[in-house]
């Protein structure tokens, strides 16, 4: 069982929940999972306008998916889903939004964040078991140059490995590790298209880690397991604030500035990029951060 199974089989029993049923598809059980009846009641209880923001989502988060073969249940029918996070945490607001999607200029997908509140301009990016798992995605012409255009601004502290065909990306000498940095760099170059095209140009992006607490981390039986749940914790909290976002988004308001002919002068893009803040949050403090700003 590796180190994701062992934090959402904890995050299952803290929740209240029966490890031994789970959601069943094609005689398979996904014992991590709601029971597709406690799904069908999650889904039941949700405003008709938020379920149609996650049905139109990109992330594919309300429905059964296939790979390799093998159908699962709907990602946000898990008890540790990045979205169900979100979406207990987005209900503190009137307003909150799900799934806002914004174009990047990149090729492919709009990037999707998985917060969104209009009357603050308040993005956020929501991680539950992600950063317990080891991925690297493909390195695609769109984030090539992207890169290519944005390193030189950033006195080399920002870089990547041009020998492989997935993405290595570091940040002033240290690998991004666990951290999804190529997804922020969407964020963010999705964030400043939308800034760069007339959009609110105050903009708070916070970045929302679930923290595991004393009590979930009672769930797992193994020390060796328990310390290394916190240890990759902690190294997603410290890459998130280690690395200057700020410098990134402006140097990605820089490159867009300059590649769609926008016209924005030097002082103008610096003005946009000291308008722009990045918060590291957890489920203990989301709620005060959104409401002092």
């Amino acid at each position: 069982m590796n180190i994701t199974d062992i934090f959402d089989r904890a995050k299952k029993q803290l929740d209240g929940g029966d490890l031994s049923v789970g959601y069943v598809v094609n005689g398979r059980t996904f014992h991590n999972y709601y029971t597709n009846q406690e799904w069908q009641e999650y889904v039941d209880r949700m405003p008709g306008e938020v379920k149609a923001q996650f049905d139109n989502g990109k992330g594919g988060e309300m429905q059964e998916y296939t790979r390799n073969g093998i159908i699962y249940p709907p990602k946000m029918a898990s008890y540790a889903s990045s979205s169900r996070f979100m979406y207990s945490q987005g209900q503190q607001f009137d307003g909150f939004a799900y799934e806002k999607q914004l174009p990047t200029s990149l090729g492919g997908y709009p990037a999707n964040l998985d917060g969104y509140l209009k009357s603050k301009n308040v993005f956020v990016e929501a991680k539950c078991h992600e950063f317990y798992n080891y991925s690297r995605p493909d390195l695609r012409k769109g984030h090539r140059m992207l890169l290519e255009g944005i390193i030189p601004m950033l006195d080399g502290k920002l870089d990547y490995d041009r020998s492989k065909d997935t993405l290595y990306l570091s940040w002033e000498n240290k690998d991004s590790g666990y951290f999804d940095l190529k997804q922020m760099l969407c964020h963010l170059s999705g964030i400043a298209n939308m800034v760069l095209s007339g959009g609110e140009k105050i903009v708070y992006f916070i970045y929302l880690a679930y923290r595991p607490s004393n009590e979930l981390l009672a769930f797992v039986e193994n020390p060796a397991d328990k310390q290394r749940i916190q240890d990759l914790f902690s190294d997603e909290k410290e890459m998130a604030e280690t690395i200057d976002f700020k410098s990134i988004y402006k140097a990605i308001l820089h490159y867009f500035n300059l590649k769609k002919k926008y016209g924005y002068s030097k002082d103008e893009i610096s003005k946009m990029a000291s308008s722009f803040s990045f918060t590291f949050c957890t489920q203990d403090n989301f709620k005060s951060v959104v409401e002092s700003i």
